[in-house]
């Protein structure tokens, strides 16, 4: 873990974030599941990082690794998956104070018909998208900002 004197300083405004901005795609394949259960001490477990997890009444939503499937599968056996998608990280830190950033992505992606899922760090956004359109979301991203190495 980076100490937080290390981390460059957040984008204040969308100007300086667009300026900033790289991205990459995340290496491996994940999934989402949704099911009605709370989350248990192995739905943690299975948080590898990059991971999501979103508690609601009545619904836990967890953003993984496919690797974690099987486990998680056989302790929430109903679960609705959705398998075969990449990770989006954007690189570079931003407030939130800042305005707009997954607007301007999001409505290039929707305009070249990309369906997306949006993660939200404390710092950084990231999409989720389907492999299927895995081609045309690195077109339309890599005519925003650079690929990170």
């Amino acid at each position: 873990m980076v100490p937080h004197d290390q981390n460059p300083t957040p984008a204040a405004d969308l100007e300086t974030a667009l300026a900033s901005m790289s991205w990459r795609i995340e290496p491996g394949r994940f999934a989402l599941l949704g099911f009605p259960e709370p989350p248990d001490g192995g739905d943690l477990a299975a948080l590898a990082p990059p991971a999501q997890l979103v508690c609601e009444a009545g619904e836990t939503s967890l953003l993984v690794r496919e690797e974690q499937l099987a486990d998680l599968l056989a302790r929430h056996p109903a679960a609705s998956v959705e398998r075969g998608l990449v990770w989006v990280r954007f690189d570079a830190p931003m407030g939130w104070e800042v305005v707009g950033f997954l607007a301007r992505v999001t409505g290039r992606l929707a305009g070249a018909g990309v369906p997306v899922g949006a993660v939200c760090g404390f710092s950084r956004d990231h999409l989720f998208v389907s492999e299927r359109y895995r081609d045309t979301l690195t077109e339309v991203l890599g005519e925003l900002f650079p690929r990170a190495g």
